[in-house]
């Protein structure tokens, strides 16, 4: 095995699906974690949420920052990829890409600042998320563009902190009716663009 990767991220890495009445989730064969988990030589281990904002207050963090020794115990490689800033978005109209990437880099300098982090046992991979686009969950161009905006703003913290970038909003995946979740040629088209990132 060459290593474990660690998915921190929300409903798209969750393996959400809106199309039965009260949300469901695709099987396990249709996720993109899992395809690269069945398609790769990586472990990957999916702790995608729904809903999840990117982590602001203490509670939040600690929920990662207590899971680092355990996640770090491996022996081969571990990256921790996060993808987050979508639900900060669509949560709070007002919510700018500005002031996601400021809760972004709040949160990513609390996990460099722990050991397993500091010293390299556990790497970090900072995602910008796919764009939203207009949908049953988004009314307005202007929310759409500020999804857009996180590419260029995600690319400039990840440079700032010396960390390894993907930008995901440049794959042009397909999104379901609701214009937010991966389809299930969203999720295989993500994890075949992601394993050029391995």
């Amino acid at each position: 095995m060459a290593g474990t990767i660690i998915c921190y991220g929300d409903s798209n890495t969750y393996g959400f699906d809106p199309r039965s009445f009260f949300g469901g989730r695709y099987e396990e064969e249709k996720r993109w974690p899992e395809i690269l988990n069945r398609e790769t030589d990586w472990k990957f281990l999916n702790f995608g949420l729904n809903g999840r904002c990117t982590p602001y207050f203490l509670p939040e963090i600690e929920y990662v920052t207590n899971r680092l020794p355990q996640w770090a115990g491996e022996e081969e490689p571990v990256w921790l990829w996060v993808m987050l800033g979508t639900n900060d978005l669509l949560h709070n109209p007002q919510m700018t890409a500005e002031a996601v990437t400021e809760r972004m880099e709040r949160f990513l300098k609390k996990l460099m600042a722990c050991d397993e982090i500091a010293d390299g046992r556990i790497r970090l991979r900072l995602i910008s998320p796919v764009h939203l686009s207009r949908g049953m969950w988004v009314e307005t161009d202007e929310r759409c563009r500020e999804s857009e905006r996180l590419d260029e703003l995600y690319r400039d913290l990840a440079k700032r902190l010396g960390i390894a970038y993907t930008c995901a909003g440049e794959w042009d995946i397909p999104v379901l009716f609701d214009g937010v979740h991966f389809s299930e040629e969203g999720n295989r088209k993500f994890a075949d663009c992601m394993k050029e990132q391995l």
